[in-house]
């Protein structure tokens, strides 16, 4: 993976690695990325309003709850194809202890004072996942067995 100057170019650089097809993406694909040791968290990605130049993706993980795994949201990004950027537009993060779910904007058009930061999270995040082995697999082909393997 070719790392690009801006964190919005390194942003689309880790999801083109990340997610199978993001740049022939289908509305409405899934994803999968299975946990890669005993007691890690598997994550989840779904593709949504694609239109000719873009694509919004959900991605989730993950989480203990009262004792129950669930799959929770962590990371919303939006993938410009033309520009060859993405931008994280939402992120699940833990403040003061918490876990909060952290819009870049706000309804009304105002930006996040930590959006910079809040970029330059995703962007690691997503490196660090993909640097461990944690690239999604299309949720419909993974039950598949590979064609050498009937043979």
């Amino acid at each position: 993976m070719h790392m690009q100057g801006s964190v919005y170019e390194r942003l689309f650089a880790v999801m083109v690695a990340l997610i199978p097809d993001i740049e022939r993406p289908e509305d409405g694909a899934s994803y999968y990325a299975p946990p890669r040791i005993e007691g890690d968290c598997a994550s989840y990605c779904a593709l949504s309003n694609v239109t000719p130049t873009s694509v919004d993706v959900e991605i989730s993980q993950d989480v203990l709850i009262d004792g129950a795994i669930i799959a929770s949201p962590w990371m919303a990004i939006r993938v410009d194809r033309k520009t060859r950027s993405a931008e994280l537009t939402a992120i699940e993060m833990t403040v003061k202890g918490r876990n909060e779910f952290q819009r870049v904007q706000a309804e009304d058009g105002t930006a996040n004072t930590r959006r910079s930061q809040l970029q330059a999270a995703a962007v690691n995040n997503l490196a660090s996942m993909l640097m461990l082995g944690g690239a999604f697999q299309p949720v419909g082909r993974m039950a598949c067995k590979p064609a050498a393997a009937e043979a």
